[in-house]
Order: C-alpha cells, then sequence, then structure tokens
C-alpha cells in the first residue's frame, strides 16, 4: 500500500510537472509571437511604405502616367482640347468677364496664364467690353493645325494655330474680327493640370486674308 501511494504521488506529480512544461512552453511561444509582431510593428512604424499617385480623369478613371518629355495626348484629342481653350479665351462679357476668365484659365500654365492676362490688358479689350458693355464670343473659323511639335526645354510641347472669328455686340454695336491664334501647348504635371498639358504660351494676330 505504501508503495502504491508512493506511485500515486510520482505519476501524479510528473502529471503536473509536464502540465507545467506545456503551459511553460505555450507561454514562451506567446511571448516570441508578441516580441516579433512588436517588432514588425516598429518597423513599419519608421518605415513607412511611400505614397503612391495614380493620375484620375474628372470621372475618376485612372490615368497612365506618361514623362513630361513625352506626349500624353494624340494628334486628334489636342487639336480638338486647343480648339475648345481658344474659344473659351474669347467668350466673356461685360457682367462676368471674371469669371469667365478665371474658368478658361484651367487651360493654361501658371506663366502662360499670367502673360495672357498681362497682353488682355495692354490690349485694353477689357476696358472696351466693359465700358461698351459688349459680350465677347468667338468660333473656329476652321479646324486647327498642328504646325510642329516635340521638345522645348526638356518638355514635350506642340505648336498649334486655329483662325478664329470674334465677335463683340451690344444693344448698338456689332463688330467681328478674324484673327489667328498661335499656341505653344506643354506638357505639365497632372498636379497642376488634370489634362497634363497646358498653354505657355498663346499668341493673336490679325487674320491675313
Amino acid at each position: 500500500m505504501p508503495q502504491d501511494a508512493l506511485m500515486a504521488v510520482h505519476v501524479r506529480n510528473e502529471y503536473y510537472r509536464k502540465g507545467h512544461r506545456k503551459v511553460m512552453g505555450i507561454l514562451l511561444v506567446s511571448l516570441a509571437i508578441n516580441l516579433l509582431l512588436a517588432f514588425l510593428l516598429i518597423w513599419i512604424v519608421n518605415n513607412p511604405p511611400a505614397p503612391r499617385y495614380f493620375p484620375t480623369s474628372l470621372n475618376g478613371r485612372v490615368m497612365p502616367l506618361f514623362p513630361l518629355n513625352q506626349p500624353n495626348q494624340s494628334d486628334d484629342a489636342m487639336l480638338a482640347w486647343a480648339g475648345q481653350a481658344a474659344v473659351a479665351a474669347f467668350s466673356y462679357n461685360f457682367v462676368n468677364y471674371r469669371e469667365e476668365l478665371q474658368a478658361s484659365s484651367g487651360f493654361f500654365t501658371a506663366d502662360g496664364w499670367r502673360l495672357f492676362l498681362q497682353a488682355l490688358e495692354e490690349s485694353n479689350n477689357l476696358d472696351a467690353v466693359q465700358a461698351k458693355k459688349l459680350i465677347v464670343s468667338a468660333a473656329a473659323i476652321s479646324p486647327p493645325t498642328i504646325l510642329r511639335k516635340g521638345l522645348v526645354n526638356d518638355r514635350f510641347t506642340w505648336r498649334v494655330q486655329i483662325p478664329i472669328l470674334v465677335t463683340y455686340q451690344s444693344v448698338t454695336e456689332y463688330t467681328q474680327q478674324a484673327n489667328m491664334v498661335s499656341m505653344l501647348v506643354t506638357r505639365v504635371s497632372t498636379l497642376n493640370s488634370p489634362r497634363g498639358i497646358g498653354i505657355s504660351q498663346f499668341v493673336v494676330s490679325p487674320l491675313s486674308s
């Protein structure tokens, strides 16, 4: 009997020792996993992934990225856009000329817009529009054409020409002026322009007959 009691105590103690070893093993594994997770968390916090930017169109469609020394528009798309820009630059009136001109600024680069406004002020057209209460509108006389395209200062550019007919009218006045618009369209970052292009030069001259 004493031997049986000792055997029972031995078996029980061995059972508890095995259980203790299992618990300690589980705790050590858990501690190792927690240390690994803590290390990974610290590494992620100190080494965040670089942000990735995707240009999108106005309707949210992801657009491909093109280097600034490469074209990002087809010739047809460029000509259509240039035609819209030329008409927009000559579409305003004595009431809302500020808003209309501001809306057309989206076609220009920052420097191109500054030069356009400077030329507009020097021409005294805005003063005449306000004084005579004129409405200004424009229409293309013929489709725009690309005179040349290629690199200028490591940026891809298009030289586009479009003849337009500008109309100035009020209650008592109606005049028309045929002009030739020559614009230099330059690749820009999509952070500055959703289309990745902008007018850096906008020159207007009388259309020769």
